[in-house]
């Protein structure tokens, strides 16, 4: 058995891995990403298999990794995640059944999805035992892309999850000041281009939304706002160094207007969720992902969620060496989720 588990994110514009010890705590061995060319990776869907094959490869030389097996994740708007009730079965006949009871929740014919389920809770209806559970549905050649690209790179897939679950095992808190009070907490990734969200009570998943957007349609609106190329539009995003103090200034003003819409999003979708579900109550949310990083974005989000908004700390479920930074703490979160034992199968 490893005494380590690699977690490979193949996010939009890089693709990074983190490998975990398996001791207690565990601690971060080692971490590394490598960049994507654009159009490469879109929308958190593989596009050119041959080019992410030969960044997976350049990761593999340049992180030092030794092990070839992998856990990785899908999120995207190719994986459906619905909570359904089913009539209960022993979670094997469940799994075998699972074809035939969901057809009709998902927009997706059963023969070209793959199938997943969370058991939420157990409970009795009109004198019947019933399931309450979390159903994952990703549409099959999107899967097998992702698969038979770390397969061209000479690595193993040993495990395959959903993204917001591995968020969830990265920063979510299971136990805390933040369950003194009712109420559950949010884990919100933002990425190049997709957002994941994740609302859990107490370390179990409750509500899945993957939303197409992120920080890569804030660089696009700066740089179409001031005629600027992609590059230059992320330096005066994230305010790096700039000629033209006035760039910088229009940029801010672009920047936190196309944010504002993102943010919207993520207060309609949590919004969605407590109308859905009766006496769910957000609490708290945790925030990541490299769009997070935009000066400015957790205060929005808190203003108009009005509840706490703080950043994912998953250097906190992890030892880490003194070298690390912030900036790697933000990005290495999903590698790091799925390196941790408790999802991908």
């Amino acid at each position: 058995m490893s005494r380590t588990r690699i977690g490979l994110d193949v996010g939009s514009t890089a693709v990074r891995a983190a490998e975990i010890s398996a001791s207690d705590p565990p601690s971060l061995v080692r971490a590394a990403q490598v960049p994507l060319p654009p159009g490469a990776v879109e929308n958190g869907e593989i596009r050119e298999p041959g080019v992410v094959a030969d960044a997976l490869k350049e990761l593999w030389r340049k992180g030092g990794f030794r092990g070839k097996q992998v856990y990785m994740g899908v999120g995207n708007q190719r994986v459906v995640v619905r909570e359904v009730v089913l009539p209960w079965l022993p979670e094997k006949e469940l799994k075998d059944s699972l074809p035939y009871q969901v057809q009709e929740f998902i927009p997706i014919p059963v023969e070209e999805a793959v199938l997943d389920f969370d058991i939420l809770e157990e409970f009795e209806h009109e004198g019947g035992r019933m399931l309450r559970v979390l159903l994952v549905a990703a549409q099959r050649p999107m899967v097998e892309t992702v698969v038979g690209v770390a397969q061209q790179a000479k690595l193993e897939p040993i495990g395959l999850d959903l993204t917001p679950f591995a968020l969830l095992r990265a920063v979510g808190e299971a136990d805390g000041a933040v369950f003194d009070q009712v109420g559950e907490e949010a884990v919100v990734d933002v990425g190049a281009d997709i957002t994941s969200i994740c609302v859990h009570d107490h370390g179990v998943p409750r509500f899945v939304r993957i939303l197409p957007t992120g920080g890569g349609d804030v660089t696009t609106a700066v740089s179409r706002a001031l005629g600027v190329p992609m590059e230059e539009a992320e330096a005066l995003k994230i305010g790096g160094d700039v000629e033209s103090a006035a760039n910088a200034e229009d940029a801010r003003r672009v920047a936190h207007g196309r944010a504002s819409s993102s943010v919207d999003e993520i207060r309609s979708s949590l919004e969605f969720y407590s109308a859905q579900t009766p006496g769910a109550r957000v609490t708290r949310v945790l925030v990541t992902g490299g769009g997070s990083k935009l000066e400015g974005f957790t205060e929005m989000l808190q203003e108009r969620l009005a509840i706490p908004v703080e950043r994912g700390r998953p250097f906190e479920k992890v030892e880490t060496g003194s070298d690390t930074t912030e900036d790697a703490e933000a990005l290495l979160a999903v590698a790091i989720g799925l390196a941790i034992p408790g999802g991908a199968r």
